[in-house]
This record gives C-alpha cells, sequence and structure tokens, in this order.
C-alpha cells in the first residue's frame, strides 16, 4: 500500500493506543462506577461457584484483576479495554485466514466499529457480553485455525476446542447456541467435518464437561435464580411466540443497520463468492434462535444478544472483497469514517460526563458519590459493615470503601460481626437492615448536585450504628 496509507497500515497499534485512552478516560474522568461496574465491585467480594443468573467467569478473572491492581476503577476498564481489543485481534486474524490478504482484513476489523453494541454499548456498560463476544471471536480464529493452517490435527487441539468452548458457556449461556451452530457449520465444510467425527473429539467433550462441571453442579442447586430472571428478560406469552420472532428480525435490522457503509463504499468490489462456512454458521444461529423464541415463547428480544452471533456479518461482508477491484482513496475515505466514530464515542462520553444536563438520563458516573463517601467518614465510619438499597449504591460504596463488605439487595453479605455499620439508601430503607433499625445513632439526609451539573440534584439517606 502506498506510503500515506500510514493510518490505514497501523490500524491494529491505532486501535490499542484507543482502547489505552478508553482506559485513561474511565480512570480519570469520574470516580463513580455504573449499573454493571458496581455489580462486578458487589460480586468480587468473594469467589463462589456461581452467583447470580449471569455465569461468573467474568467476576473471576475480575477478582484476579483486583488482586493484581488493587479494588480500583483502573482494574475494572483494564480487564474490560483488554477483551475488546483482543475481539478486533482475533476478528484481524480471522480475516486474514479467510482472504489471505491483510488489507482486507484491517478493513474487516476496522468494520466491528459499525455495530454500536461493540463500539459503544460494550464501554458504556456490559461486562458478561463483552467476554462472551471475545470469547466467540477466539473460538472462531482458532476453528479458522484448524481449517486453513494446521495441517495435522493433534489430541491437544481437540483439548483447547474445549476449553475454548467451556470459557464461552462460563462467559454467557447463550454461548451454548454459538457452538451448536459452529458445529452445524463444521459438518457442513469437508476439513472440519473430519474433525468433528473423529474420534478424538472425545477430548473436546470432556475438557467442556470437566470445566462447566462445578458450575454446572451449582447452577442445578440454584435453578431458580438462575432461570427467574432470564425469563423476566424474555416476557414469554403462552402461546404467541410471533412477538418475538418479530422482535428478533427488528433487533437484526438495528443491530446491522451500519453494514450499510461498507456494503455501499465497496459495492464494485464485493465480488469474489460468500463464505460457505460463515454463510452456513449464520443460518444456523438464526434457526437456533428463532426456535428458543417458539419453544419458550419469548415475546422480547434486544438486539445485543445477536452479539456473539452476527458480529462476524463486517468480516463476511469483507472478506467478499477482491482486493485487486479495492481503490485506495475508498479505503481511505472508509478509514476516516471508522477514525470520526472513534472520535464520536470519545466525544459523546466527555458530554455525558461533562454536560448531563443536555441528556434525559444522566450518567451514574455523575452522582456524587465520593463526596457522600467523604461525608461519611467525616462521620466516624471508615471500614465496616455497609448495606445499601440497590447496587448502584453498594458498588460505589465499595469502591470508596475498599475494606469493607457491602451488601445489597440481590447481592447479600452475611453480617461477619463488625462494629461500625452503615446503611445507605435513597428511595426505600433496605429490608436487610431492619434488624439493625434500633440501634442506630446517626441518621442524616445529603442532597448534593450532581457533578457538572447545575439543576439536578441527588438525595440519599445515611443511617450509622458504632460500637454495635
Amino acid at each position: 500500500m502506498q506510503r500515506d496509507s500510514f493510518y490505514i497500515d497501523n490500524f491494529i497499534p491505532i486501535l490499542a493506543l484507543y482502547f489505552l485512552l478508553q482506559i485513561l478516560l474511565r480512570v480519570f474522568l469520574s470516580p463513580n462506577v455504573g449499573l454493571d461496574e458496581a455489580e462486578q465491585l458487589l460480586l468480587a467480594q468473594s469467589f463462589e461457584w456461581g452467583y447470580n443468573a449471569q455465569p461468573p467467569l467474568y467476576t473471576w478473572v475480575q477478582i484476579l484483576f483486583f488482586k493484581i491492581f488493587g479494588q480500583n476503577i483502573f482494574a475494572l476498564a483494564l480487564f474490560k479495554n483488554i477483551l475488546l481489543f483482543l475481539t478486533y485481534l482475533f476478528y484481524y486474524k480471522s480475516a486474514q485466514l479467510i482472504s489471505k490478504n491483510r488489507t482486507v482484513a484491517l478493513i474487516a476489523a476496522a468494520s466491528l466499529f459499525l455495530i454500536p453494541q461493540i463500539s459503544w454499548e460494550s464501554q458504556r456498560a456490559l461486562t458478561h457480553s463483552v467476554l462472551l463476544t471475545t470469547v466467540a471471536s477466539a473460538t472462531f480464529y482458532y476453528i479458522l485455525s484448524l481449517k486453513y493452517s494446521i495441517q495435522k490435527i493433534r489430541y491437544y487441539h481437540y483439548i483447547t476446542l474445549g476449553i475454548l468452548f467451556a470459557l464461552g458457556f462460563l462467559a454467557k449461556y447463550s454461548f451454548l447456541i454459538y457452538i451448536i451452530a459452529i458445529t452445524i457449520a463444521s459438518l457442513f465444510d469437508k476439513k472440519l467435518k473430519q474433525i468433528i467425527i473423529d474420534k478424538r473429539i472425545v477430548f473436546t467433550i470432556t475438557s467442556f464437561t470437566l470445566l462447566i462441571l462445578p458450575h454446572t453442579l451449582w447452577v442445578l442447586e440454584h435453578l431458580s435464580l438462575v432461570t427467574a430472571p432470564t425469563l423476566h428478560k424474555l416476557q414469554p406469552i403462552k402461546g404467541n411466540s410471533f412477538k418475538g420472532v418479530l422482535q428478533f428480525f427488528i433487533a437484526l435490522i438495528e443491530f446491522l443497520l451500519l453494514m450499510i457503509i461498507p456494503l455501499l463504499l465497496f459495492r464494485k468490489s464485493l465480488t469474489l463468492p460468500s463464505n460457505s462456512f460463515l454463510r452456513t454458521f449464520f443460518w444456523s444461529a438464526a434457526i437456533l434462535l428463532i426456535l428458543f423464541m417458539f419453544i419458550t415463547g419469548a415475546s422480547h428480544f434486544k438486539d445485543r444478544w445477536l452479539q456473539p452471533y452476527f458480529f462476524l456479518v463486517p468480516l463476511f461482508i469483507a472478506t467478499k472483497i477482491d482486493n485487486n477491484r479495492l481503490n485506495i482513496e475508498t479505503i481511505k475515505l472508509y478509514f476516516k469514517i471508522i477514525y470520526s466514530l472513534m472520535i464520536i464515542v470519545i466525544g459523546i462520553t466527555l458530554s455525558r460526563l461533562y454536560f448531563p444536563d443536555c441528556f434525559k438520563h444522566p450518567s451514574r458516573l455523575n452522582y456524587p458519590f465520593d463526596t457522600i463517601s467523604q461525608k461519611i467518614k467525616k462521620l466516624g465510619f471508615q471500614k465496616g459493615y455497609i448495606i445499601a438499597e440497590s447496587k448502584v449504591i453498594g458498588g460505589n460504596m465499595k469502591i470508596n470503601f475498599p475494606q469493607s463488605i457491602v451488601s445489597a439487595e440481590g447481592f447479600k453479605q452475611p453480617f461477619n460481626g463488625e462494629k461500625s455499620i452503615v446503611i445507605v439508601w435513597k428511595n426505600k430503607f433496605p429490608p436487610q437492615a431492619q434488624k439493625f433499625q434500633k440501634f442506630i445513632k446517626i441518621h442524616q439526609n445529603i442532597t448534593l448536585p450532581l457533578h457538572n451539573s447545575r439543576k439536578t440534584f441527588f438525595t440519599i439517606h445515611i443511617a450509622i450504628i458504632k460500637n454495635f
């Protein structure tokens, strides 16, 4: 490629710098945590085989990051942005294996920015979905390696595949659909079919089973805890699954809406045959998801649920590009659009934090939990047992009082005999704090403006028990 294409050739290193910038912005812009970050702070207080309706892998790795870097914003942001970068990296390497062309692979990786759930939502919120997409990207790359680059398949390749499948399942249960869809697609591929029907596949099944067994046993003991929130999200309607299927197609259109950009820009270059393995995978995933909607009677479907399957669509489009028909000016224009999107994402992040009054729903990162925590410390509480009304309040108490045990609704921690107790609530006195109510010595209502806000105020109630 020509010398003036520096920002195209070096997209992957620039991407690494972009995620480094995202880490720095997250660390320095706000001392507070959002909804999903708060959840991880509360769950990471102990190692368990399971926690709630989501599998435990994200929390397990987050505990490791907390052990290494401390219980802070940096550890939260670093883990997530490493996952996001790895998703792009495995995606790029997958495109290289299919296209055998670096330029096409770079276009494919850059195209991930056209999926808002990855470029925006994964930065703004989300945890388990981020990890799931990373594992899905790594698994797809590994299967392509078995197809294109690994000549002699050995038993440890089967074990590795089982490990990847287990990591995906422990990231999010919906990875089971990914496993089934990728297996179906493999059975329609000449080389991969031979791998699947080989007796050594028992190594894959065994490694997968052994790795998920402890958590599976936990699930069987806590089945209602795992299934009830999921059924609530799906909003099943008995005898009426068509609404859910319609929602699926609407979500799919929304998820892939920006794919119109590469389709238009590269329309003259999209002349190569489509990748049959990917095509079969998409059809398999779509049919399995529709069947799931019918079986469960689900009437609701969120676009982010499509992420582990259809995030590969930009790669599918890119690998149809004939490099000989590519125009350097078109490529430059495309990357200008991608870099513009990077700037827009950063701009929106800064705007939500510095101009919260311009948004209907201010960011939780603007809540004055740091100031509230300082007031609690001045009242004599430094560490102990904290009871919070919600996980957002609880997570923010944990980040400000890292040596304390924090219990919140849905994230209950047993009382550990601490002498100092703080109860924090916004709307309703926490039910789990009722037994301590008669021992309350200090009770205050604190009203403070949101950070960078002139018109939105945040009121919170605190009660402190000393020498319990």
